[in-house]
């Protein structure tokens, strides 16, 4: 019982890792669509830089937040 429960937090963690990369890829695609929408208003605006300054922001938050639901789904937080 011991290792089937070890293999299914590994798995756990895997499926959160994928997570945040699947949740940043999407987030970090809308933030750019946004910087391409401000720079055709006028703005001067390098969107490829808005996306890349992003990515690490959006990692972090999402980490955070995914952290913040096990923590609630476990019942650390109310």
């Amino acid at each position: 019982m011991n290792r089937r429960a070890k293999a299914q937090f590994k798995l756990q963690q895997t499926v959160e890792g994928l997570s945040i990369a699947a949740i940043t890829y999407y987030v970090v695609g809308l933030i750019g669509y946004v910087a391409k929408g401000i720079k055709a208003m006028g703005v001067n605006v390098d969107y490829e830089i808005v996306m890349a300054g992003s990515i690490p922001v959006v990692i972090v938050l999402t980490a955070f937040g995914i952290h913040h639901v096990r923590q609630v789904v476990v019942g650390k937080v109310k």
